[in-house]
């Protein structure tokens, strides 16, 4: 008897939730007597398989041995159940899963005995653009899983708006916001879409056939985008914009000083980007270093105080 035989079996069961031992013996071209031999040595190792006898009847495992037992261990169904949970929060009240996804976090939550509550992933409350994110999350899952095109306007850097194509290929979510990665037609490349800056989204017919590893084919009008460069910046930040400046930078250094203001090092975008970024920290912010990022700012914020004389 091969331990990998009784494994397959297993897999089989809980995949199928019911067959017969004449299924089986097809299958591994044994017969019926090895397979209820099979099912015997399953159930003395505690594996609880069963017959159903009658008109529709055969073998069967146990559904909640399957999850409990068999296949998952209690980290990895908390870890299943917090990321259905999740999930399930960014999709969205109408999407048409939802007593699926509520009925999955139902039976796993049974399952577990640890804490399985504390997880939770709301974008409504403190954040205006929550719920048309979360709409837009459940229109895109939808095309990537449907592998259809979708179509949207969306708002560049520069203000400018663009009716766009894309071959949708997968959710992102990092830098505290959600993005889609896919082939945008207009451009002819791989592109990254942030969604709060969509509008119009809507799944179209056609399929979505480009997919990242056939991208090859377009070499000639195909290119990685390039990494953003990226500068080392020191500067002496106010209590009041302390914690705004750890939501958005990753410091390598970090000094208290006195008056309660830290000086810090962090390293950032060497783009446009980063002027209009530092603006937001107000008077709060001191640029140390670079000299030429602190002189972008004060010309800005003299072109700013130019629009209100």
């Amino acid at each position: 008897m091969q331990i990998d035989q009784l494994f397959e079996l297993v897999y089989i069961l809980i995949d199928k939730k019911q067959t017969t031992a004449a299924e089986m013996a097809k299958r591994f071209g044994v017969s019926t007597r090895t397979i209820y031999r099979w099912l015997d040595a399953l159930s003395v190792s505690g594996v609880p398989v069963y017959s159903l006898k009658g008109r529709g009847g055969g073998i069967a495992i146990s559904e909640k041995y399957a999850l409990d037992k068999t296949v998952l261990s209690e980290d990895e169904r908390l870890a299943i159940l917090s990321s259905v949970k999740a999930l399930n929060s960014l999709s969205g009240s109408s999407c048409r899963n939802e007593g699926s996804a509520e009925s999955a976090i139902k039976k796993l939550s049974h399952l577990v005995t640890s804490d399985s509550d504390w997880l939770e992933v709301d974008f409504a409350p403190w954040s205006p653009e929550g719920s048309s994110v979360r709409q837009v999350f459940g229109t895109l899952r939808d095309c990537i899983l449907k592998k259809r095109q979708v179509v949207f306007d969306y708002y560049s850097g520069d203000g400018s708006a663009e009716r766009r194509t894309v071959h949708p290929w997968k959710l992102i979510y990092k830098g505290q916001a959600w993005y889609m990665q896919g082939w945008c037609t207009l451009r002819k490349a791989e592109r990254f879409f942030k969604l709060s800056r969509m509008r119009n989204v809507e799944m179209t017919g056609r399929a979505a056939n480009i997919t990242r590893e056939e991208c090859v084919q377009f070499s000639d009008i195909y290119a990685e985008q390039p990494d953003l460069p990226l500068i080392q910046i020191k500067a002496k930040i106010k209590p009041p914009k302390i914690a705004y400046l750890f939501d958005i930078f990753v410091c390598s250094e970090i000094k208290q000083n006195k008056d309660k203001s830290i000086t810090a090092i962090f390293s950032a975008p060497d783009t446009d980007w980063l002027i209009g970024m530092l603006l937001g920290f107000e008077a709060d912010i001191k640029i140390i270093s670079p000299k030429r990022i602190a002189e972008s700012i004060q010309k800005k914020a003299k072109e700013i105080s130019g629009l209100y004389k």
